[in-house]
């Protein structure tokens, strides 16, 4: 699914990424605070994106424009990728395979080990069978000791939802 996400919810977007889903957040947009939610209105408009806000009135605002939103209340980013799914009529599968660069959004490519030698250190280099470039940002990825965190909340997310 593709959206496109307000301030608040930069946790939640980075998560999506994750899951292998086109996000645009406005805080990774150099918008003026008061120039937001209408930056927000129209990207979604155009670019048929899902709006996700915490924000009602800016839902509200979405939906008497006929924009698809998504009002998203819950602080907990598990809770929140649990109502996007509902609220959106999918399950979001978090599959950190299919990943998207969760700073930038950027598509994640398998990359050689030798093509990332001079740049990650030695020891995960040695540790390491399987590194990602972003395509758009060039940051490596590898599964470190934070994969055990992203699949842990995977997995809590999984048994929310069912």
């Amino acid at each position: 699914m593709r959206f496109v996400a307000d301030g608040m919810l930069g946790k939640l977007t980075r998560w999506l990424r994750l899951a292998g889903h086109d996000v645009i957040y406005i805080g990774d947009l150099k918008v003026p605070a008061s120039e937001q939610d209408d930056v927000l209105l129209k990207l979604a408009k155009l670019k048929r994106r899902v709006l996700l806000t915490c924000d009602l009135t800016l839902h509200r605002r979405a939906k008497r424009l006929d924009i698809r939103s998504a009002y998203v209340e819950s602080d907990d980013v598990v809770g929140q990728l649990v109502e996007v799914s509902k609220r959106c009529g999918r399950r979001i599968k978090i599959e950190p395979e299919n990943s998207r660069c969760p700073m930038c959004n950027g598509s994640l490519k398998l990359t050689n080990k030798d093509d990332v030698k001079d740049i990650v250190p030695t020891t995960v280099l040695k540790a390491q069978r399987e590194f990602w470039r972003c395509g758009n940002c060039g940051k490596i990825y590898w599964h470190g000791t934070h994969w055990k965190t992203i699949l842990e909340m995977a997995s809590r997310y999984n048994q929310m939802v069912g």
